[in-house]
């Protein structure tokens, strides 16, 4: 009896396997075929309304993001307006307060305010919902192993470049040496009294300063002691690097295009953050750029469509290209998938090392003290 009982036994588990590998295909089957499912439907959708508008700088709209883009889709027109964050955010929103929608899409760099205005006056869609590909949704491609966003709410601000932060304080190598500098604190020197110079659009933000005034090691009173320094401010940014390149000036906070004007033989040079002890290992919204999901857009299929094969491992391939070869900003995407040999060693994150994810802060504490700051300044 015991044998008959155990023959039983071993029958019955045998079927319940047999069921359990049957059954375990069919369910991921139908798991691929849903999303694909999915996936041609707003294909269809897309190919109906025709075109995509994407707003924003170079990150999806240089021609050859653009390029590429049109031939996997060549049903889809693809309509571009480029610009700085700062000139765009209010454009977008002045246009949607006279009822025209007009972006479908926006990205840009996350430093600023643009971002931090888009989500607090509620014009996105959550981004989250509109991820598609297997290999888009799949989290193991990315950084950490999950997906970044911006935003408090995690879910309207994807933050797919993943390029550690730089230390966002400029040099004329002519004129300084680094190595009298191991903490931004030095810049508080009367040496450099009347010679620093701050790159600040009015209105934008400034991404070093935000990023400063929450530095738990430098802070407000940091800003104000810097406020001392017989600051001058340009809001011009070729003419920021300018001054900085011709020696006008030694020190530029935030000065942008630096690396391209290094290329050019332009003695100015970015700190390393192993010089200055308060620069962290972390991947911040400064010099990182997001992608957001503009609501009420007029293609919103179309806008679904690039957005998984922006964040795709061929779109972040193509981008991460683009961005470090065409554009000279160097790059890194989130995904962990694709090949870096094309990042420069400043962009590249260190294998096994933990960087610390930083999204939106609020600027407008920010915003307060540096037009306080701005009534002392040049």
């Amino acid at each position: 009896m015991k044998l008959l009982y155990r023959v039983a036994l071993l029958n019955f588990l045998l079927l319940v396997l047999e069921f359990a590998l049957c059954a375990y295909p069919a369910k991921a089957a139908d798991s691929g075929s849903a999303w694909q499912a999915e996936w041609e439907r707003t294909v269809a959708g897309a190919k109906k309304e025709g075109e995509v508008r994407l707003w924003g700088d170079a990150e999806i709209t240089h021609p050859d993001i653009v390029a590429a883009f049109a031939k996997e889709y060549p049903s889809i027109k693809v309509v571009t307006v480029t610009g700085k964050v700062g000139d765009l955010m209010p454009r977008i929103i002045a246009e949607r307060r006279a009822g025209k929608y007009l972006a479908d899409l926006y990205s840009g760099g996350l430093g600023g305010r643009a971002f931090f205005d888009f989500y607090r006056a509620g014009i996105l869609d959550p981004i989250r919902p509109a991820l598609t590909l297997s290999e888009v949704v799949d989290e193991s491609k990315w950084l950490d192993g999950k997906h970044h966003y911006a935003d408090p709410e995690n879910g309207y601000i994807f933050m797919y470049e993943g390029t550690p932060a730089n230390t966002g304080l400029h040099y004329n190598a002519k004129l300084v040496n680094p190595k009298e500098f191991n903490s931004y604190r030095d810049l508080l020197s009367s040496k450099w009294k009347g010679k620093i110079l701050v790159f600040e659009r009015l209105g934008a933000g400034s991404p070093s300063l935000v990023r400063y005034y929450y530095n738990s090691q430098l802070g407000p009173q940091f800003l104000r002691r810097l406020s001392e320094m017989d600051l001058t401010i340009s809001q011009d940014r070729r003419q920021a690097t300018d001054w900085l390149g011709s020696g006008k000036f030694p020190l530029c906070i935030d000065c942008a295009d630096t690396d391209r004007a290094k290329k050019q033989g332009v003695p100015v040079e970015e700190f390393d953050r192993s010089f200055l002890k308060e620069a962290a290992a972390e991947i911040s919204t400064s010099g990182n750029s997001g992608l957001a999901l503009i609501n009420k857009a007029a293609n919103p299929n179309a806008a679904r469509v690039f957005i998984n094969w922006f964040l795709s491992r061929r779109g972040q391939m193509i981008w991460q290209e683009v961005m470090n070869a065409k554009v000279l900003e160097p790059s890194n995407s989130m995904r962990v998938d694709i090949p870096k040999d094309n990042v420069p060693p400043e962009a590249r994150r260190e294998d096994g090392k933990r960087y610390r994810v930083t999204g939106i802060l609020d600027p407008d504490p920010v915003a307060k003290l540096v037009n306080e700051l701005l009534g002392r300044a040049k």
